[in-house]
């Protein structure tokens, strides 16, 4: 069992000069582009990268898929849009969220973003602030009752808006909460917003844009629409089990720094809930759960090593987690370990580790944390 650790110093990676810990997120370019031209085949984009493009990297993720003629980005807040404008993206930016207080369009129109309005007080005090037209999109609530126009009103508030000075309605869109599980609905949802558009073209009301399909709605007709804005499968992350045709795009890995034998009784990590049922080794990782190594994994979850699966010892920590490694043959300080991704024939998917933890796999990727560097490849 050789124990000889070594250090390797990277240089400048997603804004940051030097990383010297072995723990990283690999983001692979080349599965992004792919993943966007396979959607781009339906219907125009509007590329989700709000949360830090589901914690890829915003900016990074950005850049490339403008390079490919994106048709827009979507972000949930006004200092999302910010960043990528800081960043030099010039593509259009719109602001997914609900804005207020309303003195922050001031920041919105100062950065060229495009507001989301989803009642007719917000429409008025964007027409009062602004000085010239303003383009925005018009939310409309189909049934989610997040946000947005509730539908029976509609017509009539869309109307209203669009009389508004500085006001230009560039866009209508809906949002289908429900289009991983719920066919029926998500095809009722559909027909009350298409009958809602035809609606406002009789009554001359006719935007550029008509969007509501994420990921999961690609699956029905989009014939209606004339955008999609996915975010899911952007990122090869699938919004339902059968899902195909788009490519993970992060993997998630460390190397083992350190190992240790231990005898049969002894335990491991805090607590001693983990017990060495005989003489066994334990490797240990330099990543935590305040890294995006789920707590809930303590136990039960796997890291690959040499291609295999190797269950994670005990519970994890903030900083370390701990592996059997006992039936690895002459196991080396060193040795990479995947979290999240593929190593040789197997892999440890963002939905198998949101099984294991009750939760879904936007929260896998979003959870990993800031303190990982993110390493751009392809």
């Amino acid at each position: 069992m050789k124990q000889t650790p070594s250090l390797k110093a990277y240089g400048a990676v997603a804004g940051r000069e030097m990383f010297l810990r072995p723990t990283v997120a690999r983001i692979d370019l080349k599965n992004l582009r792919d993943n966007y031209r396979a959607l781009r085949k339906k219907l125009p984009v509007i590329a989700v990268v709000k949360a830090d493009a589901y914690g890829h990297g915003a900016v990074e993720i950005a850049k490339t898929l403008e390079n490919l003629g994106v048709a827009m980005f979507a972000v949930a807040l006004i200092e999302e849009g910010i960043e990528l404008r800081s960043a030099g993206i010039k593509k259009p930016i719109l602001i997914g969220g609900s804005i207020y207080p309303f003195e922050n369009y001031v920041k919105v129109a100062e950065y060229k973003l495009i507001p989301t309005v989803a009642s007719l007080d917000s429409a008025k005090a964007l027409s009062h602030i602004s000085s010239s037209p303003t383009k925005v999109h018009v939310e409309v609530d189909c049934g989610m009752n997040r946000t947005g126009v509730g539908l029976q009103n509609a017509l009539a508030i869309i109307i209203k808006i669009a009389t508004l000075s500085n006001i230009s309605v560039d866009g209508i869109y809906t949002h289908f909460p429900s289009a991983d599980s719920d066919r029926e609905l998500t095809l009722t949802q559909m027909k009350r917003f298409r009958n809602l558009k035809y609606a406002l073209l009789r009554a001359g009301i006719k935007p550029r844009f008509f969007h509501a399909s994420n990921t999961a709605a690609l699956r029905f007709a989009q014939t209606d629409f004339n955008l999609i804005r996915p975010g899911l499968g952007l990122y090869g992350l699938k919004p339902y089990p059968s899902y195909r045709g788009t490519k993970p795009v992060m993997s998630f890995a460390t190397k083992i720094v350190y190992l240790r034998k231990i005898k049969k009784g002894e335990t491991v990590s805090y607590g001693g809930c983990w017990k060495a049922r005989k003489n066994s080794v334990i490797a240990t990782i330099p990543a935590g759960y305040a890294d995006g190594v789920r707590r809930e994994l303590s136990g039960r979850g796997n890291v690959l090593i040499r291609g295999r699966r190797f269950r994670i010892a005990g519970r994890v920590c903030m900083d370390m987690t701990m592996i059997d490694v006992t039936e690895l043959k002459n196991p080396c300080v060193g040795e990479d370990a995947v979290i999240l991704g593929r190593q040789g024939a197997n892999e440890i998917s963002a939905e198998e580790i949101a099984g294991l933890c009750g939760t879904i796999n936007y929260e896998i990727c979003c959870g990993i944390s800031k303190r990982v560097p993110r390493v751009y490849v392809n």
